[in-house]
């Protein structure tokens, strides 16, 4: 009787560790600060999917997909992305625009627009600093180093800089694919 007892418990607490587990690569693991500007725009923060993006030999940066349902695509999300580097604002600005522009072409005015809120959103960055983008439904609202640098509803711009990411046609489809949990 005494080994059927603890028979049930072990399959018991494996049952229950194999749900523990599961849901372990959802937990997002934050500083208080930005779990803390998480909260303002979701109400549930749930890891979809992370990526690693390397260029060539150098490990560029690490980002983090989170929903309120843990499923993208969602009308609110945020991106966090920690870079492994350290990068200029000029050459950040300016791929960013070489990536938008992959995906549409601008004319001078809109080049200026874009590069406009750009220079807005970034700055000199190092090593394990911290980019937040997040998506409320038309609107945007960007982070650096836990500081709110920019605010946008410019939808086309807001569409397409996450979809430097997002799109299934992105840079990096494999890095997309993991970003979006369907790796």
């Amino acid at each position: 009787m005494q080994k059927k007892l603890h028979l049930i418990f072990i399959l018991i607490f494996l049952s229950f560790s194999d749900v523990v587990l599961s849901n372990t690569k959802n937990i997002i693991e934050e500083d208080q600060k930005t779990l803390n500007i998480l909260k303002n725009y979701l109400s549930n923060q749930i890891v979809v999917g992370k990526a690693n993006f390397k260029f060539l030999f150098w490990n560029m940066y690490d980002a983090k997909l989170i929903t309120e349902s843990g499923y993208y695509p969602s009308k609110k999300f945020a991106l966090i992305l920690r870079y492994n580097k350290d990068f200029s604002k000029k050459s950040v600005v300016d791929e960013t625009i070489n990536q938008l522009e992959k995906q549409k072409p601008y004319d001078q005015q809109e080049l200026e627009e874009v590069k406009a809120l750009l220079n807005r959103a970034f700055r000199e960055i190092k090593k394990n600093n911290k980019f937040i983008g997040i998506k409320n439904n038309n609107e945007a609202v960007f982070y650096f180093e836990n500081e709110k640098v920019l605010e946008t509803n410019n939808t086309e711009f807001i569409n397409h800089f996450f979809d430097i990411w997002l799109r299934k046609d992105s840079q990096d489809p494999e890095f997309t694919k993991n970003l979006l949990g369907k790796s």
